[in-house]
């Protein structure tokens, strides 16, 4: 079995009560004005390792999983497949609905408040060099740390591509992870997608709601990964009588 269920509901429960705290700590996160550096840098590259660069250095290590813990190559080529599966499926799931939902991020009500757009809406009605520009006429009150992710990232907020990421890491390669035995390593992996979660919310490039709805996304394709391992071996078996 690649993928425990159980597991990967004690998994997907850690995530949603991280995220619980983190939506409940935001409602102090203010946007302008200087920030710490430590923490700057600390939120920074959390989001970075879990996003469009990052993620491939993340996604990686991860697939080093299965040839640490020693399987037989048949089972991790099914590992592996099944965890291209889900991200493939959570690129595509993340880039429809942020098409049809179009939910202005944080930091574009935060533009709005600054007297740089006429509303958050009106943001998105702007070309791309000019919503930089917008961005760049704040950077005396708002810290560089966020204006650098703020600039990078001028698209819609719901979901978070980061977090669904994230969470899809967790849960798929947590629940593996506990199957195992190796708890400590389990625990420090949800940790992480937690704190990837928080950190978008203190970047302000997402709402507490889009955390949420990426773990519901992430808990449903990890979900998925049991009929796909039995698709996988009864073509792997058929193959195998073929020939």
């Amino acid at each position: 079995m690649v993928f425990n269920k159980k597991y990967g509901w004690v998994c997907a429960v850690l995530l949603c009560i991280f995220y619980a705290f983190s939506a409940s700590v935001s409602t102090r996160f203010s946007y302008a004005g200087d920030v710490s550096e430590t923490l700057g840098m600390m939120f920074s590259l959390l989001s970075w390792s879990a996003g469009s660069k990052g993620f491939v250095f993340t996604t990686a290590l991860f697939c080093f999983i299965p040839f640490l813990l020693r399987w037989p190559l048949r089972r991790v080529l099914m590992c592996l497949s099944c965890f291209a599966f889900v991200l493939g499926a959570s690129f595509v799931t993340k880039t429809v609905l942020k098409s049809v939902t179009k939910e202005p991020r944080p930091y574009t009500y935060v533009l709005q408040d600054m007297g740089e757009v006429d509303s958050a809406a009106d943001f998105y009605s702007l070309s791309p060099d000019q919503r930089l520009s917008v961005i760049d006429n704040v950077k005396e009150n708002v810290s560089s740390w966020r204006l650098l992710h703020w600039g990078g990232e001028t698209n819609y907020s719901f979901p978070s591509g980061h977090t669904l990421f994230a969470a899809c890491a967790a849960i798929f390669w947590g629940a593996i992870l506990l199957s195992e035995g190796y708890r400590f390593f389990a625990v420090i992996l949800t940790l992480w997608a937690g704190l990837v979660g928080m950190s978008r919310l203190w970047l302000g490039m997402h709402w507490p709601v889009d955390l949420f709805g990426s773990l519901i996304f992430a808990t449903g394709l990890c979900f998925l990964i049991p009929l796909l391992a039995r698709v996988f071996s009864r073509q792997t078996r058929t193959q195998i009588s073929r020939g």
